[in-house]
């Protein structure tokens, strides 16, 4: 194998209002574990894997974008059963739109946290990922 390429995405940084609040939320509904505490900064992990970094941030910009007048996502989750994921942030009162069927390209929905970034959530069969 070469050496020297990009082998994949390390972790995603978002902005939000309050680091605490909001690692307890992603702590809460996610299960992920709190690594690399610093002042209005932490990294969320999944067992030993970098999977956000959170930085307080005063301005109102946020993990999203429009296009064509609609809310984007900028970074997709992935999950091994969508259903259960989707039912269980839905009954932990969670802002979750309704889960998607794309056929081939997989099953889908999107997810808004305590600061409106919105996130994409999405189960596929046929695509390599590191559970």
């Amino acid at each position: 194998m070469e050496s020297g390429r990009i082998l994949g995405i390390a972790y995603n940084v978002i902005p939000v209002k309050d680091v605490e609040k909001s690692a307890e939320w992603f702590v809460k509904h996610f299960g992920f574990n709190i690594r690399n505490k610093r002042d209005g900064y932490l990294s969320l992990f999944r067992e030993n894997r970098p999977i956000l970094d959170l930085i307080q941030s005063e301005h109102e910009s946020r993990a999203v974008f429009e296009v064509n007048g609609r809310k984007r996502w900028v970074i997709t989750f992935f999950t091994d059963d969508i259903e259960s994921l989707h039912s269980r942030l839905q009954a932990g009162d969670v802002k979750v739109g309704s889960l998607s069927d794309e056929g081939k390209y997989g099953k889908f929905f999107v997810l808004e946290d305590l600061d409106g970034n919105l996130f994409d959530v999405w189960e596929h069969r046929d695509c390599e990922l590191v559970y």
